[in-house]
Order: structure tokens, then C-alpha cells, then sequence
């Protein structure tokens, strides 16, 4: 198992985002995490990065937990997309790309000519050739989004856990993001999680969901199982029932 968790609980102060949480998530596998807003599940997926401590329980990547691994050997493992994006000091979409290498590169290195390879690669496979000289500040948010995305997978860990990862992106960037990561995680055996908002996505693009109800409670499963409509309607706290045979992107 790339991602093992343990009897997991978190917490945001007094507000429970989960008890008692076990996860396996295997080679290959991609679990989208649902819920309301506030309902945790930005805490959670910072946890399950080793960002924060949990109130209980334990984290393992490849069976050794983030104490055990050290934070190099951790980056190596796992690749964390947050929400926030900071620009302070001047450079170029090459140079903020180059940053995934780090994990990879002894304490004085430079980056080598195969690490600017992977990191214009990673440009090319989320729309960005030909930016490589840009000004960092100078992107749109969506462009901002997908060079940030291809720093994760300049990083080329084996866990990508991803908060957001749609944030500021039109559809057609969504699909084509959300279809790079179903690819990868069937050739290369990689492992996401990320943290989405519209179940049709989540139904379409991952095999597993977990549900964050904002009380503590949570499910877990496969997504046929998982994302129903009775289950749906309680966690957002609206009705909802399935539609068949709609119109989907080919």
C-alpha cells in the first residue's frame, strides 16, 4: 500500500473533521475526498501529507511513517498540492518547475540538464510548452494552477495528494488534468487523492470516495458504492437524485 492511515482522527479546534478513519490506498488507486465547505477536508489532506499531527492515529507511505522516513526521503514519496499560490521573488516558469527536483538533489546541487528535461516535459503535458521563460507573476490563474501542477509532477513522487486541483481551471484544462492523473495512475501505478467538489468528476475520474459529513462521520469505498444519491443528499445537505444517459464530454 502506497498510503496506509490507521484509526485517524482530526480535528480543527473544537470542529471533528474525522474519527476513527482508515484508508488502503494502493498503486494505481485515486480517491476523491467530498464535502461541505469547512467541513475539513483541507485539514485532512494536509495530515495525510504530514504537514499536521492528527489528535490519534497513524500515517504510513510504503509502510513507514513521515518520522521514520525523514523529509527528503518523504518528498520523494509524496507530492502535496495546496490551495495557496506565492510568487515573492522573481523567476521564470522554468525555474518554479525546477523546484519538484529538489527532493532529488544533493544539500549543494545544481539542477542537471535531465531535470530541466522532466521539468519541460511536465510543462508540455499540462499545455504550458513554450512559457518555460515567462515571468512567474506574469501567468493567469489558470496557467498559474497548471504550472503548479506540473511542479508536482516534476517532483515525480508516487502519492499526489491534491487540494483543489480544478481550482481556476476552464473545462477543458479539468477534463485534460483530471485524465493526465487516471493515465498515470494506470502506466506508471502512481496514487492520488484530491480533494474535488462536483461528484460527476469524482464518479468519472477516481475509483474510490470518501465523504467528510462535517460532524466527525465519514464513508469510505468505491465510488459506485459511495456516490449515491441518498448519500449525496445528506452530505450536502440538498436532494438530489441520479440522472442516466446525460450529456457528458466525449
Amino acid at each position: 500500500m502506497i498510503l496506509q492511515a490507521r484509526a485517524l482522527t482530526v480535528s480543527i479546534g473544537p470542529h471533528r473533521v474525522c474519527d476513527g478513519l482508515d484508508l488502503n490506498l494502493a498503486a494505481g488507486s485515486r480517491l476523491a475526498i467530498l464535502g461541505r465547505n469547512g467541513a475539513g477536508k483541507s485539514t485532512l489532506l494536509a495530515t495525510l501529507a504530514g504537514l499536521r499531527e492528527p489528535d490519534a492515529g497513524d500515517i504510513q507511505l510504503d509502510g513507514r511513517t513521515y518520522e521514520e522516513l525523514g523529509i527528503k526521503a518523504a518528498a520523494r514519496l509524496r507530492g502535496w498540492l495546496g490551495q495557496e499560490r506565492g510568487d515573492p521573488f522573481a523567476s521564470t516558469v522554468l525555474e518554479t518547475v525546477l523546484t519538484g527536483r529538489h527532493p532529488h538533489l544533493d544539500r549543494w546541487a545544481w539542477e542537471s540538464a535531465n531535470d530541466k528535461d522532466i521539468a519541460r516535459a511536465a510543462l508540455a503535458a499540462l499545455g504550458l510548452a513554450g512559457m518555460e521563460d515567462r515571468a512567474i507573476q506574469t501567468l493567469s490563474g489558470g496557467e498559474r494552477q497548471r504550472a503548479a501542477i506540473a511542479t508536482l509532477l516534476a517532483q515525480q513522487p508516487r502519492l499526489y495528494l491534491l487540494d483543489e486541483p480544478l481550482a481556476h481551471l476552464d473545462l477543458n484544462h479539468q477534463i485534460t488534468t483530471l485524465e493526465l492523473f487516471a493515465r498515470r495512475a494506470q502506466a506508471e501505478g502512481i496514487a492520488c487523492v484530491m480533494v474535488l467538489h462536483d461528484p460527476n468528476l469524482a464518479l468519472r475520474f477516481c475509483d474510490r470516495a470518501l465523504l467528510l459529513f462535517g460532524d466527525g462521520t465519514h464513508v469510505e469505498g468505491p465510488v459506485a458504492e459511495v456516490l449515491n444519491a441518498a448519500q449525496l443528499s445528506q452530505l450536502y445537505g440538498h436532494p438530489l437524485r441520479r440522472v442516466e444517459n446525460v450529456f457528458i464530454p466525449e
